[in-house]
């Protein structure tokens, strides 16, 4: 009860309102973001066949906890589903063995 009443003074329910509708939208960022650091992460050397499994496992643990990011974020399954699409890991591949031959990016 004293969580709740501190929380109250701190969150308006105002604020949730304005927040709730954009929720989609922040998704839809999150999924882009997860795109551009596969990219980055392809770039810099990291084999990007392994984020998805990363994404897999944080998946069924989104699954097992009460996770505060659910709201805001993809699940880890859509994630790693997204990301492993052949369209994207292609592009990122390419960037992947580009760096690991020397061209750079």
């Amino acid at each position: 009860m004293v969580l709740h009443s501190l929380l109250n003074q701190f969150v308006k329910t105002d604020f949730v309102k304005a927040i709730l509708p954009r929720l989609p939208l922040n998704r839809r960022l999150e999924m882009e973001a997860d795109y551009i650091g596969l990219l980055l992460m392809a770039s810099a050397g990291y084999d990007p066949r392994m984020v998805p499994k990363v994404y897999e496992k944080i998946g069924k643990f989104d699954e097992s906890e009460s996770v505060p990011t659910r709201a805001t974020h993809p699940s880890g399954i859509k994630r790693a589903k997204a990301l492993a699409q052949p369209k994207i890991m292609e592009e990122a591949l390419i960037i992947y063995k580009n760096v690991k031959a020397g061209f750079g990016v």
